[in-house]
C-alpha cells in the first residue's frame, strides 16, 4: 500500500510557518484533512491549516512539546462537525527521525480523536524542519505508524516530494525522446511520462490534446466520451477516417464510439501505452470515478452539466485540470469573432463556477428529457442547448495546444516564474493570447468540497 499527502503549496508554507515560528523551539499545527481510497493507495488531502494559540502549549521546548486537553478537545470538536480526519504537525529543529516522544504524544491525540471519527478520516502527521518535511500515516486500529512514500504539493508546479527511491528501471528511448529531453531534461521526460491523464471529450480539442499527450510520452491515459462517430468529426477530430464510416450510413447502432477511434489511433502512436475508453457520461458515478487515480484532467466538452461534474472532482480530490473552450461567432456564416480560453483548476485557483464558465440555468437545461426541455424553450424558460457550432480544425488545434503546454507547465514547471497560469484568453481574431484572472468566491463549491475526498459524496448520477 503506498500512502501520500496532497497539499497546496500555500498552506503547506502556513504549516511551515506556524509549526517553525518559535524556532529552535518545537511548535505544532493541526491540518484538517479528507481522504480518497484506490487500489493499493491511499491520499490524505489537506483541506485547511488550523492555528493552535500560543495558550494552549503547557510545554515548549527545543525537543519536547505538548498541548494541553483544551487543544485536544478543540480539534475533536472541528474534525465532529466537519466530518474530517487530521494531520498532526510539529517541528524538529534538524533533519532527525521521529522521537519515541513523537510516538508517544501522536498515538495519545490519535486514539482519543479515533472514538469520535469514521474509519475512513485519516489520521497521519508531518515534522517540519528547516529545509524539508517528512512524515507518516496512524491507521485505525494500528498502534505502529506507516511512513508515507510522498507528499504531492500543488502550485504553479506539481512539486513531489519522494521519501522512496526513484524506478531506476523507467526506460525512456533516447532515440524517440531525445528533443525533448533536450528541452526538459531526463527527470522532466521521466515526469511526463509518469503522468497518468484523463480527458472527458474526445472530439475537436481533445483528439489534439490525446495525440499530443501521447507523442510526448505520457503511457496512461483514459478517454471518457459518450458519442457515436459522425461525418463531421474527420475534420476536426484526430484518429477517424472516411473509411470509418463506410457502409456504416443504415446501421447506426454500429457506428463505432469516437472515444474507440482516437485509442486505435494512440494505439498506432505507442502500442504499448495503456488506453482505457469509458463510453458514457462523466456525469455518471462510474465515468466520473474512473478519473479519480488521474494525476491531470483535461475537460474538452462544452457540456455545463460535465464541466460541473469535473470542476467539483478537480477541488474535491486535487487533481488539476485543465478546461478548454472555444467559440466562433459565424451569422450568416461569416466569422464575427472567435475566442478561445484555457482554464487551469487547481488548489487555490478559482473555479469554473467563480469564473461564470458554468451556469446553473445551462446545467438546467441539459439534465431536463428532451421532450420537456423543447417544451420548456418554445415556452421561453430554458437554454436551447442542443444547437450545433461552428469548428474549425486549425483553431480547436491551437487551443489545444495551449492546453498541453499549460500541461507541460505543471509537470516540469519549465516556466519558472512565469509559470502562474489561471487562465489563456485566445483572441483569435487579433491574433493575441492573453492571460486572464478571476476572483474565488468565499462561498463557492470549490471552497465547499476542497479537499474532502471519499468524505464527500459526488453529486453524480448513480
Amino acid at each position: 500500500m503506498n500512502y501520500r499527502i496532497k497539499i497546496s503549496q500555500s498552506d503547506l508554507e502556513e504549516l511551515s510557518k506556524l509549526v517553525l515560528s518559535d524556532y529552535p523551539r518545537e511548535g505544532a499545527a493541526f491540518a484538517l484533512a479528507g481522504a480518497a481510497v484506490r487500489k493499493g493507495e491511499l491520499d490524505i488531502i489537506v483541506r485547511r491549516p488550523v492555528l493552535i494559540p500560543k495558550k494552549l502549549f503547557t510545554l515548549q521546548e527545543e525537543l519536547h512539546l505538548k498541548l494541553s486537553s483544551q487543544a485536544i478537545n478543540g480539534l475533536i470538536s472541528l474534525c465532529e462537525q466537519n466530518q474530517l480526519g487530521v494531520v498532526i504537525c510539529h517541528s524538529h529543529p534538524s533533519d532527525i527521525p521521529y522521537s519515541l516522544s513523537d510516538d508517544h504524544g501522536e498515538k495519545r491525540i490519535i486514539e482519543v480523536l479515533r472514538k469520535y471519527i469514521s474509519d475512513n478520516a485519516p489520521t497521519a502527521s508531518l515534522v517540519f524542519y528547516p529545509g524539508g518535511v517528512c512524515g507518516r500515516v496512524w491507521l485505525p486500529g494500528v498502534s505502529r505508524p506507516v511512513p508515507i512514500s510522498e507528499i504531492r504539493v500543488y502550485g504553479n508546479t506539481i512539486q513531489v516530494i519522494s521519501f522512496e527511491q526513484a524506478d531506476k528501471g523507467q526506460h525512456l528511448d533516447p532515440e524517440i525522446f531525445d528533443r525533448q529531453i533536450m528541452a526538459f531534461g531526463e527527470n522532466g521526460q521521466a515526469r511526463i511520462s509518469a503522468t497518468k491523464v484523463g480527458i472527458v471529450g474526445v472530439g475537436g480539442t481533445g483528439s489534439p490534446t490525446a495525440e499530443q499527450l501521447i507523442r510526448l510520452g505520457v503511457k496512461d491515459i483514459v478517454l471518457i466520451d459518450m458519442d457515436r462517430f459522425e461525418k463531421s468529426n474527420i475534420t476536426r477530430v484526430y484518429g477517424t477516417y472516411a473509411t470509418d464510416f463506410s457502409g456504416r450510413l443504415l446501421k447506426p447502432l454500429f457506428t463505432p464510439f469516437k472515444a474507440n477511434l482516437v485509442a486505435r489511433n494512440l494505439k498506432r502512436i505507442n502500442p504499448g501505452v495503456v488506453v482505457r475508453v469509458v463510453t458514457e457520461s462523466v456525469v455518471t458515478n462510474n465515468a466520473a470515478r474512473v478519473l479519480l487515480d488521474r494525476d491531470i484532467i483535461f475537460l474538452c466538452t462544452d457540456n455545463h452539466w460535465s464541466r460541473a461534474i469535473v470542476n467539483e472532482i478537480a477541488y474535491q480530490y486535487f487533481i488539476p485540470t485543465i478546461n478548454m473552450g472555444l467559440r466562433i461567432d459565424a451569422p450568416d456564416k461569416v466569422i464575427v469573432g472567435a475566442s478561445g480560453v484555457v482554464d487551469v483548476l487547481r488548489p487555490d485557483l478559482p473555479c469554473l463556477w467563480c469564473s461564470g464558465a458554468v451556469r446553473a440555468e445551462r446545467i438546467t437545461a441539459e439534465s431536463t428529457p428532451l421532450k420537456e426541455r423543447n417544451a420548456l424553450i418554445r415556452e421561453g424558460y430554458a437554454e436551447n442547448v442542443g444547437t450545433t457550432a461552428p469548428s474549425v480544425v486549425s483553431l480547436t488545434t491551437t487551443v489545444s495546444g495551449l492546453a498541453v503546454t499549460a500541461f507541460l507547465q505543471l509537470v516540469t514547471g519549465f516556466m519558472g516564474e512565469y509559470g502562474t497560469i489561471q487562465r489563456l484568453n485566445y483572441d483569435i481574431l487579433a491574433g493575441v493570447v492573453r492571460r486572464g484572472t478571476s476572483e474565488a468566491l468565499d462561498k463557492c463549491v470549490c471552497r465547499k468540497v476542497r479537499g474532502y475526498g471519499d468524505l464527500r459524496k459526488l453529486n453524480t448520477l448513480p
